[in-house]
């Protein structure tokens, strides 16, 4: 079967643009987003590759995919990577706009460390 003649020669006029999905525009910045935070807590190299991959139970090529922003993780694997990755929950909160409970989880970790600190300098003292 051969194309017509009459195929596809009609043109846009100059100015009309095709309206703009913005669900497009989140899935760009969530991709970007998590690939930063991914970067940033696991780095980009083949053994941390694997190691993602690993975590998540997905392919070594998904996890490159997500790396190089080409790509966002589905949501169970956002889920596992929330777990292992401050940075991953870090950036999801703030693409909800959740800054109150980001906040608060920056509080508690500081917390955290402060106690392990006391408890660690605790053990040098001397003992009555």
């Amino acid at each position: 079967m051969s194309f017509s003649n009459n195929d596809r020669k009609i043109r846009a006029k100059d100015g009309n643009k095709f309206p703009v999905d913005p669900s497009a525009d989140t899935e760009a910045a969530f991709a970007v987003v998590i690939a930063d935070a991914l970067r940033r807590d696991f780095g980009s190299t083949p053994a941390h590759v694997k190691h993602i991959a690993r975590l998540t139970g997905a392919n070594m090529r998904t996890v490159g995919n997500w790396l190089n922003a080409k790509n966002g993780p589905n949501g169970a694997s956002l889920v596992v990577l929330m777990r292992h990755s401050d940075e991953v929950t870090v950036a999801v909160l703030k693409l909800s706009e959740r800054e109150d409970l980001q906040r608060v989880l920056s509080k508690r970790k500081s917390q955290k460390e402060l106690r392990r600190a006391l408890i660690a300098a605790m053990k040098h003292l001397p003992s009555d």
